[in-house]
């Protein structure tokens, strides 16, 4: 009995895995960077986090949600780590948008 819970808990972990990594969509990239280009998905309400992955640390960039009635960015992140992540504001219709500041980088954008 306790093999079989601990099976049962092990699925629940693994399909809750699963469907964290099938929400995250990528909106830009792997591509190479230059300053000044920027990306963004679609409008949503459910956004919760959007992050900037490069590959190696040291690139500027910034990770921000830009709202649908005035397009203010909110929670807007700039830094030169190798990951770069904000979380969404609620209760607002926002889109997800990505900026690199250094040349030459490769790395994605991605929102979930």
């Amino acid at each position: 009995m306790r093999r079989l819970a601990v099976a049962v808990a092990l699925v629940l972990v693994s399909l809750t895995l699963v469907s964290a990594a099938v929400a995250a969509q990528i909106y830009a990239g792997p591509r190479e960077w230059y300053p000044g280009q920027g990306a963004g998905s679609g409008y949503s309400n459910s956004w919760l986090a959007n992050w900037f992955a490069t590959y190696g640390s040291g690139y500027d960039k910034a990770v921000t949600f830009i709202d649908n009635k005035r397009y203010r960015w909110h929670n807007t992140l700039r830094n030169t780590s190798s990951y770069t992540e904000t979380y969404a504001p609620y209760p607002l219709t926002v889109k997800a948008h990505c900026v690199a500041y250094s040349y030459g980088f490769w790395g994605s954008c991605s929102v979930r």
